[in-house]
């Protein structure tokens, strides 16, 4: 099955489109470096500190679901060139406008940038590749690899040419996700005219600039997916992974410097993870033929939210190292497995309303995860709001396992992914 899919899929095709989840999602992770390092010269509160990190997903969590519209009816090509150039001179508003408002401004805009050509990057899975497992963790596992080698490479542009090299070489690495856009073949835009119900006779809605604007009604389309325990439930454990992920891409980072490990370092750091991340995904389609998906799938992220919130309790970098790579193994088992379940659940013409709806959900998380531990940290300090966060996602992860044992149908579902 799976060479006979390769061959109806080119390989330019293949690469163009790994080529995009790798450069997208490395700009996320070059971001995951040098901004936590940026933002801590402000001599921010803690609570301030959060809301400035934490901001980064807020234009996702409004647009993922129109973006993942205009991807299904205007063409993912034309789409994602927006984006692609738009994810080039984001970073450049951080060095030249030091100052709070400035660096929300630039962190909204990098942030639907890269959410944007990520979510594409999904999306496309679905409509050229079929939605199959072995394809969406390849493209887990190139963007993972290609993580590997930014955020160690603006560490040290970091701590050689300082924050204005770092910016200035994301912005040079943007380069390469535009030149994977323009490799992708193109792809005709769905009719701009729908009608607005399903009876006869409906009133239609014209296209042109109206259809690039956010519609109610996408909306309301997108969330009844929701409404199918495959997707919800696949939901809710992907919003739980960015808990851990967004305390890894914030007050870790904070907590690393804190500690005394050097620029360089922690972009090593963040390059173990991606490469350990990278060979968990090409172990998602094994596993499954082992373990049931979803279960799978729930394991890998709560194991995940521990490893990640007993951090205060490593003190070296060699262990630091290790049990990070464990954690991001986990999560690279889990990041194919999401986004297969999504896409072979939702039915075939919503796959790019599917990825938005879960771009939305983990936006959620995004945003909230950080102003909490934000908030908390004020209060108890750092330390202890690693341990906090670590008791609160397990809570959340035990009643996830309870709803589904009520709905023992999502492995009947789940099992062509």
């Amino acid at each position: 099955m799976a060479a006979a899919d390769d061959a109806r899929v080119p390989l330019p095709t293949q690469w163009a489109i790994y080529g995009i989840g790798g450069f997208s999602t490395t700009m996320h992770f070059m971001a995951m470096t040098i901004v936590p390092l940026w933002v801590v010269k402000l001599d921010l509160s803690p609570l301030w500190l959060g809301i400035v990190l934490g901001c980064r997903p807020l234009l996702p969590l409004f647009l993922s679901i129109h973006v993942g519209v205009m991807l299904d009816r205007a063409g993912a090509k034309r789409v994602m060139l927006f984006f692609a150039v738009l994810g080039m001179v984001a970073p450049l508003l951080y060095p030249f406008m030091p100052w709070v408002w400035a660096i929300i401004l630039a962190q909204l805009i990098w942030g639907l940038a890269d959410n944007t050509s990520w979510i594409g990057a999904q999306a496309l899975v679905g409509k050229l590749m079929k939605g199959r497992t072995h394809y969406a963790g390849r493209l887990s596992f190139t963007s993972r690899i290609a993580n590997v080698l930014g955020p160690p490479l603006v560490g040290t542009a970091w701590d050689l040419l300082g924050p204005t090299g770092a910016f200035l070489l994301c912005t040079v690495w943007g380069v390469g996700g535009l030149i994977s856009v323009l490799l992708l073949p193109d792809m005709p835009a769905a009719s701009p005219v729908r009608t607005t119900g399903e009876e006869p006779g409906a009133a239609p809605v014209k296209g042109g600039f109206r259809a690039l604007l956010p519609d109610v009604t996408d909306y309301l389309d997108a969330f009844r997916l929701a409404a199918l325990p495959t997707v919800a439930i696949t939901l809710a454990i992907g919003m739980m992974t960015h808990v851990g992920g967004n305390i890894q891409g914030t007050f870790y980072i904070v907590w690393l410097n804190e500690v005394g490990i050097p620029g360089t370092l922690i972009g090593l750091l963040i390059s173990i993870a991606n490469l350990a991340a990278g060979f968990g995904s090409l172990l998602a389609a094994p596993l499954i033929r082992v373990f049931r998906a979803y279960w799978l799938l729930w394991f890998v992220v709560w194991s995940g939210i521990v490893l990640i919130c007993i951090t205060p309790l490593l003190g070296t970098f060699v262990v630091f190292a290790i049990v990070l790579a464990l954690r991001s193994l986990l999560s690279g088992v889990h990041q194919p497995l999401v986004i297969s379940l999504m896409l072979k659940t939702c039915g075939g013409d919503a796959h790019g309303r599917a990825i938005g709806l879960r771009a939305t959900a983990n936006r959620i998380t995004s945003i909230g995860a950080p102003i909490l531990m934000g908030a908390i940290a004020e209060a108890i300090g750092i330390e202890a709001s690693f341990y906090v966060m670590g008791v609160v996602a397990s809570a959340g992860m035990i009643a996830i396992a309870w709803w589904m044992t009520r709905h023992p149908e999502i492995h009947r579902a789940a099992r062509d992914v």
